[in-house]
């Protein structure tokens, strides 16, 4: 099983890494929601991790694709070597989590500038020191309100993952500052069907405890001076526990944001034309209108 379960894993990643080659980002993200849900089948929820660290690449080099086209070649190379490091790790008789977390720290520190716009690449100085207090701050800030987290209007948890991911890239970051900013985006993606499933259900008493367990379990390894062994161990191991709820409540509901959408009947979004199409238009209705005067 454990052979058949690595072999599949490799697919995904040899697939994941071709598709990033053609710029097929969307497919780059599938093939990391593909690789939770593999590994959650074979019982590797200790590795699932791997599956939202290949998530993370298609997203920034998107984002650099969009803002900062001239080094996009570079960074698109630094997101393939990072792919296949991943793929080289899987292939070893003795799996490192360890190693998978040193790989990201590396490709992290090689493309954060470029996530960065001029202004900002100019201005910013790095400042682990920093960015350590705002991950502080930041556990204490969810510890204090994880009240909210039953209620259907908040953004904390976003709220938490889009600053600790600013200020590691204006200002660098820690090994712990990282591995915390990875394991609130697994928290975050586990999190958003925790809520809609908790207003279907109801059951109170029982999600106010799941989710507190969480966050007071995530304070407690972030905000001491525990060891980094045990930071990339525990963390990687919660990333597996969330990872398998995530993979599970999708199969139950299907993708969120279009059940979101659809309940709160969002407005059809605006299309903007063209002048050019608006004026295409236009002459076909005259013509159109000529024609109906003519026959009447």
């Amino acid at each position: 099983m454990r052979e058949m379960i690595i072999e599949t894993i490799n697919q995904d990643m040899a697939a994941a890494i071709e598709a990033l080659k053609k710029d097929e980002f969307d497919f780059v993200n599938i093939i990391g929601n593909r690789i939770a849900t593999n590994l959650m089948i074979g019982n590797r929820n200790d590795l699932i991790m791997i599956g939202f660290l290949l998530k993370e690449v298609p997203v920034e080099l998107e984002r650099i694709k969009d803002t900062n086209e001239k080094n996009f070649p570079k960074c698109k190379n630094m997101g393939r070597k990072f792919l296949e490091e991943l793929r080289e790790l899987l292939s070893k008789d003795q799996i490192d989590k360890k190693e998978f977390w040193k790989n990201y720290e590396n490709y992290k520190k090689g493309i954060r500038k470029y996530l960065l716009n001029d202004i900002e690449a100019s201005t910013y100085k790095e400042s682990q020191n920093f960015t350590k207090e705002t991950r502080l701050m930041l556990l204490q800030h969810l510890n204090q309100n994880k009240e909210l987290l039953l209620r259907e209007r908040n953004d904390l948890v976003d709220g938490v993952i889009r600053e600790i991911s600013r200020v590691i890239n204006t200002h660098g970051f820690n090994s712990e500052d990282l591995v915390f900013y990875l394991l609130m985006k697994v928290f975050g993606s586990y999190y958003n069907y925790f809520l809609y499933d908790y207003i279907e259900k109801k059951e109170s008493d029982k999600k106010e405890r799941e989710i507190n367990i969480y966050v007071e379990k995530i304070h407690e390894l972030f905000s001491v001076e525990n060891k980094l062994d045990d930071i990339y161990e525990q963390s990687a191991n919660m990333i597996g526990e969330l990872g398998v709820k995530w993979r599970k409540y999708f199969i139950n509901y299907g993708e969120i944001r279009l059940l979101l959408r659809a309940e709160r009947g969002a407005e059809i979004p605006r299309i903007e034309i063209p002048q050019e199409a608006k004026k295409k238009i236009g002459e076909v209705i005259t013509e159109g209108l000529k024609k109906e005067v003519e026959k009447s």
